[in-house]
């Protein structure tokens, strides 16, 4: 394990760095409680199809995505497995605070997690109001980003929900896109996720699925290099393309 001491610098945990929104938490605690809190910290590495948490699981645990993309799924009536909602880098998963989960996280690709003990992630959080008030910030912006879900799968077309992930994942990638969007620089994107996986996300078909991304090159949004390397030609017809005026933010 390898941890600066000196707020602002990158963590290191067992080969992972800690980055995004647990890097600011961790760099908003007191020096002390930084100390205190880095060595509760292990790292996992996943791969496709490994559950994390099972719905309605009281985990131990919580976390923080630092590689990879994780889903939301739940089992309907209809016995079939949906995914409601994905999990990127960055973003956390477990309940701090709170009860049992209500659906299952499980990875959709190769990546690793950094997970803390609930109770003591818990019990250190109180006793800095400034992290605290910054964790459940980090809530709130998870809230934004199913609300953000919910819009994206409400869009009646599959390449409108398509061109959607796609600024998803570059914002998590880029962090901020207002000037690559400004200058029409291009990005290059490698999406870990099968196709057949969002396909499913996305509510649809492979095929339809496939259509959608030839149908993006054809308008010249994004350049196909690999099933899974895209280059995006064009963030701004892209974002004309989804029809929702995604909100570029920091990830």
């Amino acid at each position: 394990m390898n941890e600066h001491s000196k707020s602002g610098k990158r963590i290191e945990i067992e080969g992972v760095v800690a980055q995004g929104k647990l890097q600011r938490l961790l760099d908003a605690l007191p020096p002390e409680l930084r100390t205190e809190m880095i060595p509760l910290w292990q790292s996992i590495r996943f791969a496709p199809g490994d559950v994390l948490i099972e719905d309605g699981e009281v985990a131990d645990r919580i976390g923080f995505v630092a590689d990879g993309f994780l889903a939301m799924s739940k089992t309907l009536q209809d016995r079939h497995r949906h995914i409601i909602g994905l999990i990127t880098p960055s973003d956390m998963f477990g309940r701090a605070f709170n009860g049992p989960s209500g659906y299952r996280i499980e990875a959709l690709s190769d990546g690793a997690v950094l997970t803390c003990d609930r109770q003591k992630f818990e019990a250190i959080l109180a006793r800095s109001h400034a992290a605290e008030r910054l964790f459940l910030l980090s809530i709130l912006d998870e809230l934004d980003a199913a609300r953000e879900w919910v819009m994206v799968l409400g869009s009646s077309k599959v390449v409108e929900r398509l061109a959607s992930l796609l600024i998803i994942l570059s914002r998590h990638k880029y962090r901020t896109l207002e000037s690559c969007a400004r200058d029409n620089i291009r990005l290059g994107l490698h999406i870990h996720i099968k196709r057949v996986d969002i396909a499913h996300l996305l509510g649809t078909s492979p095929e339809s699925l496939s259509r959608a991304f030839h149908q993006l090159e054809r308008e010249g949004a994004i350049r196909i290099v690999t099933p899974y390397d895209i280059e995006i030609s064009n963030l701004g017809t892209l974002v004309d393309i989804s029809g929702n005026s995604l909100e570029m933010r920091e990830a």
